[in-house]
Formats: structure tokens, C-alpha cells, sequence
């Protein structure tokens, strides 16, 4: 099995910080019910200024098919499209994707709106 977990950071304006933390929960209790695949799906502050708060999700999939459902799931679809309407991001999501695929695999993805990259894994192990 090929090892990968990811980190998406989302910069939300302080001013919709309590609008994004209801629906960030939304979308967490949707995706623990839809994604058997997900394993680890948690969201953290991790640092804060006074225009805007930054979160992490960190993200472990079962497999890469888990992975590909996580993408398609229709409540993340919707998540990330209030982003725009509401006007929440002060700037684009981020995701880091840590992975030891092949270079053809990484290809693949193109995910409009969001600035994505791939970390390198030195060592690691998943279970």
C-alpha cells in the first residue's frame, strides 16, 4: 500500500470565524458518516493574527480509493464552494500532500482553487 496523508490549511477572516467553525463541523460529521475510508479527520487552529485565524486538517485515508471518495464527496464539494460564496478564505486552501507516489500519480491531480504540493517521505510507516 502506498503511504500518504495529507494537510489542507484554510486562512479564514476573523470576522467569519464562527460561520466557518459551524460548517467545518458540518462537513466533519458528514464525512465521518459517508467515508468508512477516512481514519483521521481532525482540524486544528494553529495560529491566529489579528486579521484572520488559520486551521489544518489533517487527513489519513485508508487507501487511496478512500482518498478519491474523500475527493468527491459531495458535502467537501459543497464545503469548498462556500468558501467563495460567503467570501470566508482571506487566501487559497493549501494542501500538502505527503506521499511516496510516482511521479505519473502525482500528476493526476489538479484541484482548481487550490494550491497543492507533495512532500517528499524520507522514512515512515503506516499501519
Amino acid at each position: 500500500m502506498s503511504l500518504f496523508f495529507l494537510e489542507a490549511y484554510e486562512k479564514v477572516y476573523k470576522s467569519k470565524v464562527i460561520e466557518y467553525e459551524k460548517m467545518s463541523n458540518i462537513t466533519d460529521q458528514k464525512v465521518r458518516d459517508t467515508e468508512p475510508g477516512m481514519l483521521l479527520h481532525a482540524q486544528t487552529k494553529i495560529s491566529e493574527n489579528e486579521l484572520e485565524v488559520t486551521y489544518r486538517w489533517m487527513e489519513v485515508f485508508e487507501n487511496y480509493e478512500a482518498f478519491e471518495a474523500h475527493l468527491k464527496n459531495p458535502f467537501v464539494e459543497k464545503h469548498i464552494k462556500r468558501f467563495t460564496e460567503n467570501k470566508i478564505l482571506s487566501g487559497p486552501v493549501e494542501v500538502k500532500i505527503h506521499c511516496d507516489w510516482s511521479e505519473e500519480k502525482k500528476e493526476i491531480f489538479k484541484i482548481p482553487g487550490i494550491e497543492l504540493s507533495f512532500i517528499p517521505l524520507v522514512n515512515g510507516y503506516f499501519r
